[in-house]
């Protein structure tokens, strides 16, 4: 039980150090700007770097890799394949390193869909066709994931269900889940890029903090932490 202690806080601190960020979008070309994007992250402070890339067809797995934490989102089909990006970002969620999704990712549209093996780790599922409404946060659970974050006034978003096992963080106003996570896989079901102006507010904060707040342990881990301890206390003093 001691090991066991040790393997998560060991983690967890891992996670909290790390500070390299890929955002990756597939179909993102001109006039989207994903390198935009990296940059507004790299203004909050909270990272030693962040690298923009638009790429439907040549990312790696090895490249993907070399990030501590990864930003995705899809725009238009562009030809890609949906369940080779899918694969390539389950590899990325397999080695338990952050991973956050966004829309389009559960879209219904066909070659900017996500499949593949990442759908196993996502908090969302596709329930049908994406939604073009315009939205404001109607709920949200107070967490960390949160803080800064006042306001957001989206537009476009997908139809989701939240996946089996997943946390369901937050709620746009017309009931849609906004933010879940499954583990260290976040979905955030609004679309990143602001330059056709249909999203604003503190959206940026909520990439942030998806990006770089720890995920809270289970009350059940705190509460066997708070028997652990005293007892591990109590056993090296009478040693």
């Amino acid at each position: 039980m001691k090991r066991i202690l040790l393997i998560s806080a060991i983690g967890v601190c891992s996670l909290a150090n790390a500070q390299n960020v890929l955002v990756w979008s597939t179909g993102n070309s001109s006039p989207g700007d994903t390198a935009r994007i990296a940059s507004n992250l790299m203004a909050s402070g909270a990272f030693t770097s962040v690298t923009g890339v638009d790429d439907n067809t040549g990312m790696t797995q090895g490249y993907l890799n070399s990030f501590d934490r990864v930003l995705y989102f899809s725009n238009t089909s562009s030809g890609q394949d949906p369940t080779t990006v899918g694969d390539l970002l389950g590899g990325f969620a397999a080695t338990g390193r952050r991973l956050v999704l966004a829309t389009f990712s559960w879209a219904d549209q066909g070659g900017n869909t996500l499949g593949g093996s990442i759908m196993g780790y996502s908090p969302f599922a596709v329930a049908g066709g994406s939604l073009y409404s315009n939205v404001t946060i109607g709920s949200t659970d107070g967490s960390a994931f949160w803080n800064g974050v006042n306001s957001i006034n989206g537009f476009f978003h997908d139809n989701v269900s939240l996946a089996n096992g997943a946390t369901l963080r937050g709620s746009w106003s017309d009931g849609t889940a906004l933010l879940a996570n499954n583990g260290e896989v976040f979905g955030v079901n609004l679309f990143p890029d602001d330059i056709w102006g249909s999203v604003s507010g503190d959206f940026n904060q909520l990439f942030v903090n998806s990006l770089s707040t720890p995920v809270p342990e289970p009350a059940s881990m705190l509460a066997l932490g708070a028997l652990l301890i005293p007892a591990l206390r109590r056993r090296r003093a009478r040693s």
